[in-house]
């Protein structure tokens, strides 16, 4: 009997050890996807960018889906930090494999699209804008890493990688987008403003955002994170924003992307000055002399 019973032990252990293996496995394998879908966007960058150059006919709309991709990495870098929370499966190896495949899908990626799409027009600032966005987003994973344990558990401290790739890539898909026709008249009357004004939105506003996005990375503004929203702690007005925003979402994705993620950062950005200046208000006032 207990032989039989030390046999079946022996068998279960194995079992075990492989399913933990499997559990440790899988938040690894959708950080690897993440990764593949970023060099992906960049193959089918360049691409595009060539037979743009060799004025050669397609029937593929040039540059969408390497934006898709990006924002598909992005959805899949939520969900390895998601899996990985969940299973209690959170290690150092994971941590840093993240930050290099963040690299090549939120920084490389949305840096050398931004660049082949827009900023090629701008000879000098255009190359240099892109090569700050990177070295930028390299330096706020790095940082990340550094910091995440203390710093970064409730918020963000500076604009997370994967929102500032979102803005570039879906600003591609606005861009590019012919949707908007039947999507009532305030869409047609901003996406018609923007066709009008496509060359000083795109000579002037693009570079612009690029560069406040690269900076606003590094910066100390804080975002904040998804990460501590659960059952306890969220609200039901939070969850109708969330309503509203799928809907839209599912309505025109690619303006309801770029709105967002625009509002997120800029949003960010005013709370951070607003706060600022209160801080220096009250300061005034207390270094005031009291009058006798």
């Amino acid at each position: 009997m207990v032989a039989l019973k030390n046999k079946f032990e022996n068998t279960e252990r194995p079992a075990k050890s492989r399913l933990r293996k499997t559990i440790y496995l899988l938040p690894n394998l959708l950080t690897a996807a993440n990764m593949v879908l970023g060099i992906l966007s960049i193959t089918f960058a360049i691409n595009d960018s060539l037979t743009l150059s060799m004025a050669a006919e397609t029937k593929v709309v040039p540059f969408v889906l390497s934006a898709k991709l990006i924002v598909l990495a992005a959805f899949m870098d939520f969900f390895d930090g998601f899996v990985a929370r969940a299973t209690g499966t959170t290690s150092k190896f994971g941590q840093e494999f993240d930050s290099l495949s963040d690299l090549v899908s939120f920084g490389m990626a949305p840096a050398l699209l931004i660049y082949l799409s827009v900023l090629r027009y701008l000879p000098f600032w255009g190359i240099s804008i892109a090569v700050l966005y990177v070295v930028c987003a390299a330096i706020r994973l790095a940082r990340f890493n550094v910091q995440a344990q203390v710093e970064e558990k409730t918020q963000f401290m500076g604009l997370p990688s994967p929102a500032a790739a979102g803005i570039l890539a879906s600003y591609i898909l606005v861009s590019h987008w012919a949707g908007f026709y039947g999507e009532g008249i305030i869409v047609n009357k901003v996406m018609g403003w923007y066709e009008e004004n496509l060359s000083y939105f795109e000579l002037y506003g693009i570079p612009v955002l690029t560069l406040v996005i690269a900076l606003v990375m590094i910066s100390t503004i804080g975002y904040p994170s998804m990460k501590k929203l659960n059952k306890e702690t969220i609200r039901p007005i939070t969850l109708v924003f969330i309503a509203i925003f799928l809907f839209f979402l599912f309505k025109m994705a690619e303006l309801t992307s770029f709105v967002v993620l625009t509002f997120y950062l800029f949003w960010g950005i005013i709370k951070f000055l607003t706060k600022k200046s209160i801080g220096r208000l009250r300061d005034n006032k207390v270094a005031k002399p009291l009058k006798v």
